[in-house]
């Protein structure tokens, strides 16, 4: 495409933080993360860990009661600074959203311990955007292992957001 004839980004967001995958069974995963691909984990909740490998980006992987498929939990991230930023960049998105063929947008508000909405673009994929600390979800490979009751939240919790949106 023609550098000239490029549109300016709707959203100014800070870098890519995070992806995540959905795993039948938490502890073999993990073995095969740590084991296979020596990836540096840390266990978040009872269900789910976060991964990463020589960067601030990290996979955080959940454990779906072996229904693996594609929704909320298999998404990437994208990072602001504030809540302000994600509640303006909610607002810009909501305003194209029939444009882009958006087929769902979640209400910002907390979810797993940080402010964010969701958009479900015109494949069915799934993206979040959030306010995080600087350098992402870094800040728990610093804590170090077993912050169980960081990542959690209610089935019902989840749905919720999915059908509030």
């Amino acid at each position: 495409m023609d550098q000239a004839l490029k549109k300016e980004p709707l959203l100014k967001l800070n870098f890519l933080s995070h992806g995540t995958v959905e795993c039948a069974d938490l502890t073999e995963s993990r073995r095969f993360y740590e084991e296979v691909l020596g990836l540096e984990v840390v266990q978040t909740s009872k269900v789910s860990f976060q991964m990463r490998l020589n960067s601030s980006t990290t996979i955080v992987c959940v454990q779906t009661n072996g229904d693996v498929s594609a929704g909320i939990f298999s998404h990437f991230g994208f990072d602001l600074e504030t809540e302000e930023e994600v509640n303006a960049a909610h607002e810009k998105v909501a305003a194209v959203k029939d444009d882009y063929g958006i087929k769902k947008l979640t209400r910002p508000g907390l979810q797993h311990n940080v402010y964010s909405f969701y958009i479900v673009d015109l494949d069915g994929n799934w993206w979040e955007v959030l306010k995080n600390p600087k350098g992402g979800y870094g800040h728990l490979f610093e804590k170090g292992e077993n912050q169980t009751s960081w990542g959690e939240q209610k089935k019902d919790q989840v749905e919720a957001i999915i059908e509030e949106g």
